[in-house]
């Protein structure tokens, strides 16, 4: 019987808690001697001179196979991401080829940059779509403006823009009712009269590890911001710049689905689903200042389809659409050049109970 996507799930679990006890024997195998005993100290590539191969192993996903840099999307495979990839030929541990009968795929995964950086989705855009360029009033950098969420609060329909927390919040330290503009500062930190339309009202908190040693897990890079009725008429409900065809029910990503976004540095892309429920991704929010690391799980992995990048700085908090039906399933966070890195798009709604529009 051929391998699933739903068989792959299932074992992730116990391949996940195998993999960490098979880390933990080899290192201690590794760094550890009889007492009196020297231990030797063999050279090794850099990216190995602390690390084994099990150790060298930092996330793992439920996806499909990529091939000589082709995604394999009828392929269902358990994914294994590693900062770095040797050929280990005959040395390369039993767990890094199978699990159970199920296949197993090693890619590289280097650490993901958070995408803001200092076309037409970087434009005073009207009415205002989701996939252009929005910031924080007197930041120095800019994001994208994902898409529209509404709730109802005691009978009050309540209207928000959904984004990251680092490209509304800035990594947790802007106050809430900040002033959120259309376009960010593509020609100056200043909004101009008109272009601020809404204020941060809730993000999720970025973790960060109070020691290298105490890794803290987090699962979400979102935030929203409230628009007052008297802008909402200023808004293209139901639309994606650039995008002929977007419905606004969440869906569910799936390794193999074939994807698009919009976004403000790289407009409209294609890509596909590599792998889902990433656990152990880790993203760069240093500044010149602090450096700061941290650890998501439950991340979504995409590539491009077409040889080009899926994204770049300036793309985050693009939704990510299936591109079948136009339905959002994924928001658009971080990525390294190849891979682009997001959030479940259903565990962001549900966070904030509110729905795309």
């Amino acid at each position: 019987m051929a391998t699933t996507y739903g068989d792959i799930l299932a074992a992730l679990p116990a391949f996940r808690n195998q993999l960490f006890q098979e880390a933990q024997r080899e290192a201690d195998t590794l760094f550890h001697a009889p007492e009196g005993v020297m231990k030797a100290f063999a050279a090794r590539p850099a990216a190995l001179a602390f690390a084994t191969p099990l150790t060298n192993v930092h996330a793992t996903g439920a996806g499909v196979r990529v091939r000589g840099g082709q995604v394999v999307s009828d392929e269902p495979v358990i994914k294994v991401y590693v900062f770095d990839k040797f050929d280990l030929a005959a040395d390369t541990p039993a767990l890094m080829r199978s699990f159970n009968g199920l296949a197993v795929d090693v890619e590289v995964l280097p650490v993901q940059q958070a995408l803001t950086v200092p076309a037409d989705h970087r434009q005073r855009v009207r009415p205002i779509a989701g996939g252009v360029s929005i910031a924080p009033v007197n930041q120095p950098y800019v994001g994208t403006l994902g898409g529209f969420l509404r709730r109802t609060v005691n009978g009050v329909s309540q209207t928000f823009l959904l984004s990251n927390n680092h490209v509304l919040a800035n990594v947790n330290t802007l106050p809430l009712g900040t002033a959120i503009a259309q376009p960010g500062p593509e020609l100056g930190a200043t909004a101009q009269a008109g272009d601020i339309f809404a204020a941060l009202s809730a993000f999720v908190p970025i973790l960060f590890p109070d020691e290298r040693l105490q890794p803290v897990i987090n699962r979400l890079d979102a935030a929203i911001a409230l628009i007052p009725e008297e802008h909402v008429g200023q808004l293209a409900l139901g639309q994606q710049f650039g995008i002929a065809t977007y419905t606004p029910q969440v869906a569910v990503a799936v390794p193999g689905m074939r994807v698009v976004k919009s976004g403000r540095s790289t407009g409209v892309t294609r890509g596909i689903v590599t792998a889902t429920r990433v656990s152990g991704v880790r993203v760069d929010y240093s500044d010149t200042n602090t450096p700061r690391i941290a650890t998501f799980a439950n991340a979504i992995e995409i590539v491009s389809n077409n040889g080009q990048p899926f994204s770049a700085p300036g793309d985050s908090g693009s939704f990510i659409l299936d591109e079948a039906t136009g339905r959002p399933v994924a928001l658009l966070f971080a990525g390294d050049g190849r891979s682009t890195t997001a959030c479940d798009l259903g565990d962001v709604c549900q966070q904030f109970q509110a729905f795309p529009v």
